[in-house]
């Protein structure tokens, strides 16, 4: 199985170093992050949804403007267009990527900002909701007649596209935690995603959606979004993350926390993980989760580039082939990304394959 290699676009320059503005949306921020991480060998960039957020479908079809190669994983909450009009929206925008668009479903970690939009359901129900919701993508994607649908949670008559996608369906990734966000994720996604964890951690998470998708004869790829530092020896690495752990926890000090997060499962598994200690595994670094608590994304690998591709390979023997691999400074760690790990990651990939065939 190849490897798949993703990065971010935020629409603008800010990270854990840089805060920014929630409200600043800086184009020319938009365009670098999306030339430099095709530059670096990115296969895909997350571009990102929230309550408040700048539109990401009108972001993303910019990002495929100013890039010939790169890909996108679109956020997408199901329960504010129909899916109907959603599926028509992706396949448009798949045909202006020219068939780069991966849409990444994501059903609401919070109450709360899901009523920003004014949708009052449960999270159980949103679940449910989004698991009919993909199928009637998929189901408007294929057919070339019309389709009635009368279901729970949507109904219509002669739902149809004109459009469809580049290569007749766009990959679905979806993520979470709890337990229905696995049932779900089970049932419904070709790419099933979580954040930051271990290897262990990830193991534990393979195991159980292909668990619950084998009787559904499902079997879904997994990605994994990892945090890097990547330095010129270990202990450059090392000090570089002491450097980072200090900076960041005087920002920190000053920031208002997001309460939002800390109500998701995959939040709150990252803040047991910063409780098991700072250094784990081969080089799993929680420095900045056990700053951030249970609103980070931050499980670190830290060390020199050999240290951290045999670290990542260590998740693909484990059944990972996707990941979100990112530093902490978006342009300068995308650029050594692309440098130092990602065509390492690539070979050491085509040399483990061509070892599996042979045997």
């Amino acid at each position: 199985m190849p490897i798949e290699i993703n990065g971010l676009i935020n629409h603008n320059m800010a990270s854990e170093l840089s805060p920014v503005p929630v409200s600043h949306y800086d184009i020319d921020a938009i365009v670098k992050l999306a030339k430099v991480q095709e530059a670096a060998g990115y296969d895909r960039v997350l571009i990102a949804n929230a309550a408040t957020m700048p539109d990401n479908f009108t972001t993303a079809a910019y990002v495929g403007a100013v890039t010939e190669r790169l890909g996108v994983m679109l956020a997408h909450r199901p329960g504010f267009i129909a899916p109907t009009m959603a599926a028509r929206m992706l396949a448009t925008l798949d045909r202006l990527l020219g068939g780069r668009l991966g849409v990444h479903v994501i059903t609401g970690a919070s109450d709360i900002e899901m009523q920003c939009d004014g949708d009052f359901h449960t999270k159980e129900e949103r679940y449910d909701r989004s698991l009919e919701y993909i199928d009637i993508l998929r189901r408007i994607w294929a057919s070339e007649t019309p389709v009635d649908h009368d279901g729970k949670w949507y109904r219509f008559n002669g739902g149809y596209a004109e459009i469809k996608p580049l290569n007749g369906t766009i990959p679905v990734f979806f993520g979470g935690m709890s337990p229905m966000a696995i049932a779900t994720g089970a049932a419904c996604a070709d790419v099933f995603a979580t954040l930051s964890d271990t290897v262990a951690g990830m193991t534990e998470v393979v195991q159980k959606v292909t668990a619950a998708a084998q009787p559904l004869g499902r079997k879904p790829d997994f990605l994994v979004s990892l945090r890097l530092v990547v330095g010129e020896s270990e202990d450059k690495a090392w000090a570089q993350a002491a450097d980072l752990k200090s900076r960041i926890a005087a920002l920190e000090s000053k920031a208002e926390k997001n309460k939002v997060a800390t109500s998701a499962a995959g939040f709150a598994r990252t803040a047991e993980l910063a409780g098991k200690g700072e250094r784990l595994e081969k080089c799993f670094w929680n420095g900045i989760n056990e700053i951030r608590g249970a609103h980070s994304n931050s499980g670190t690998l830290v060390g020199d580039p050999d240290q951290l591709v045999d670290a990542i390979m260590d998740y693909w023997d484990a059944g990972v082939h996707k990941f979100i691999l990112r530093g902490y400074d978006p342009i300068g760690d995308a650029e050594i990304i692309g440098r130092d790990i990602i065509p390492a990651l690539r070979r050491k990939v085509t040399e483990r394959e061509a070892a599996m065939e042979v045997r």
